[in-house]
């Protein structure tokens, strides 16, 4: 417990700051340390310092550059200079409030010294960040910590105390001389302020009677100014009158025209009211409209692909007639009536499209995806489609400036794309493949028909695609991938032409053994937007199975002639 007369030197510091301040600042009124006197001076660091700066009792800190420090550039200044150099050393910034109660709470009781406080601002996070090297700092820690050992703890700390005697009473005596020195000036420095003071009362007194003077003079001023308001007081009286009755004329005209207003604004409001009304029947009058408009797209649609299906029954059925009459033979009937009967479900399969294959733009925006390959190979015509459908792949082809024909047996898509302007064939593909001459061909595509065949007639449309290509030619396939669960499981069998998915890696050995190379597969369009986020490999493959690609395609090249 320390003795009740002991002093409290950081207290004593900050008095002595605290009274120097007052003297600058409310000695003279406004707190300014501009207003005192030049001919008063100060002290900083033991040594006079001219009016307008600050009085210190310890040396100023300079920061060094290469952040490098000895423990004892720090030990040396005590109280609130103490810690605010370390954390402007250490930490790099000014200190905090918080911070700065906490330690000074923390030195005056004796529970942490100096050393403790240092190490607390280096290790910290903070500072560690700040990469700031103190040395000299690790033994005394060390001793420090050592000596709160219980027992071991009393001797280390008896035998640092022993050790340090002769130092500290060193130290005490330069302390109780400088402390006294300093004291010194501090008295010298608060006898010259109130010298100043008294002399800046006098002018203080010599500037209030020249002020009281001028008082006496204006409040004569004042009497006289006070007549002449007496004088215009009456006139105002009268002029009041004046306008009192004046503005009773103006509140009857704001009266009427405040009525005026208000039917005004009443007839707007049933204006607006009507106008309104006016709009939204107009909204849904064009709503109406629209509705009409998409509803007689709809039937358009729907008119074109009747038109189609009767058309071809018409065809059908003068086809079938047309043999009746010329052989009414029961062999050839029958053959006539079975080349028909494959057709009798086309229309039916042509809505199927359009219900489920997507809009015609979509679907010609997805086939982009291949222009880049017939570009790097040059190819401006020589293009058959194997299975054109609805001819999205044709209209691409014809808008990039590449001639090409197409081959379907469903006689709806033929006759749409004929209407269209395109060269499209009713036929079996294989058929037609085998009545085009050997190498006659530059690209031959097809898109979704190859999970439609079977396994031997899939191998003969690949002979017969290499036959009719040209060296160096390309084959283009897109199926849908099995890879992905929800396609291989379910959406493949919304179709129900198909017979098997066909995964990418059976399709590409099929082509390779046929002789072709550089098969390269292309997974389109995955699901990236309802992918789940996570790194894991469980979330990997969960991605994988249910959100990869939903079709590929493979590009194949036929080997130039050796």
């Amino acid at each position: 417990m320390p003795e009740t007369n002991s002093l409290d030197i950081d207290r004593i510091m900050y008095e002595i700051r605290d009274a120097v301040a007052r003297q600058h600042g409310d000695t003279h009124g406004n707190g300014s340390a501009a207003n005192v006197p030049a001919a008063n001076v100060s002290w900083s660091a033991g040594q006079p310092v001219q009016n307008g700066d600050a009085l210190r009792l310890q040396p100023a800190f300079q920061p060094k550059l290469d952040k490098h420090y000895h423990v004892n550039d720090l030990l040396r200044f005590h109280g609130f200079d103490f810690l605010r150099n370390s954390y402007v050393a250490l930490l790099l910034r000014e200190p905090d409030e918080i911070g700065v109660a906490q330690h000074l709470d923390g030195l005056a009781s004796g529970r942490f010294n100096k050393l403790d406080i240092l190490a607390s601002l280096h290790s910290s996070s903070e500072g560690q960040r700040n990469n700031v090297r103190l040395d000299g700092l690790s033994l005394p820690l060390f001793i420090r910590r050592v000596g709160r050992v219980p027992l071991i703890g009393y001797f280390v700390r008896l035998f640092t105390a022993i050790a340090r005697l002769p130092l500290l009473v060193q130290h005490q005596n330069r302390f109780e001389f400088y402390l006294w020195s300093q004291l010194d000036r501090v008295v010298d420095y608060q006898n010259q302020s109130k010298r100043e003071a008294n002399d800046a009362r006098a002018q203080i007194s010599a500037q209030i009677l020249e002020a009281l003077q001028r008082t006496t003079e204006q409040q004569q001023a004042l009497e006289s100014a006070l007549r002449q308001y007496e004088a215009l007081s009456a006139q105002q009286t009268e002029l009041r009158n004046v306008l009192g009755a004046r503005m009773a004329e103006v509140r009857d005209d704001l009266e009427s025209t405040k009525k005026l207003a208000e039917q005004i604004a009443s007839r707007n409001a049933q204006l607006v009211e009507q106008l309104t009304l006016l709009q939204n029947h107009a909204v849904e009058q064009k709503q109406n409209i629209e509705n009409l408009s998409d509803s007689h797209q709809v039937l358009r649609n729907e008119l074109t692909t009747q038109q189609s299906a009767l058309k071809a029954q018409q065809r059908s059925v003068a086809t079938l007639l047309e043999a009746v009459k010329q052989n009414g033979a029961q062999p050839s009937f029958a053959n006539v009536a079975a080349e028909e009967d494959e057709h009798l479900l086309d229309n039916l399969y042509a809505s199927f499209e359009d219900r489920f294959r997507g809009e015609r733009e979509e679907v010609q925006q997805r086939l982009e995806v291949y222009l880049p390959f017939l570009a790097a190979a040059q190819v401006t015509n020589g293009v058959l489609d194997v299975g054109s459908g609805r001819g999205e792949w044709l209209r691409l082809l014809r808008a990039t400036g590449i001639e090409c024909h197409g081959v379907d047996r469903n006689r709806v898509f033929v006759e749409e794309c004929r209407r269209a302007g395109f060269e499209v064939v009713e036929a079996d593909a294989l058929a037609h493949l085998r009545s085009l001459p050997s190498e006659s061909l530059n690209v031959v595509t097809s898109f979704h028909l190859v999970e439609h065949l079977r396994f031997e007639v899939l191998m003969q449309l690949i002979d017969e695609i290499d036959r009719t290509l040209k060296p160096g030619g390309l084959v283009i396939l897109e199926t849908p991938n099995p890879e992905n669960f929800m396609v291989g499981s379910y959406a493949f069998y919304t179709d129900p032409t198909h017979r098997n998915p066909i995964p990418s890696q059976t399709l590409q050995f099929l082509l390779e053994s046929r002789g072709f190379t550089d098969a390269r597969v292309l997974k389109l369009r995955p699901w990236d937007a309802a992918r789940i986020e996570g790194d894991s490999e469980l979330i990997k493959r969960f991605n994988e199975y249910f959100y990869s690609a939903p079709d590929y395609g493979i590009i194949a090249t036929k080997p130039a002639t050796p």
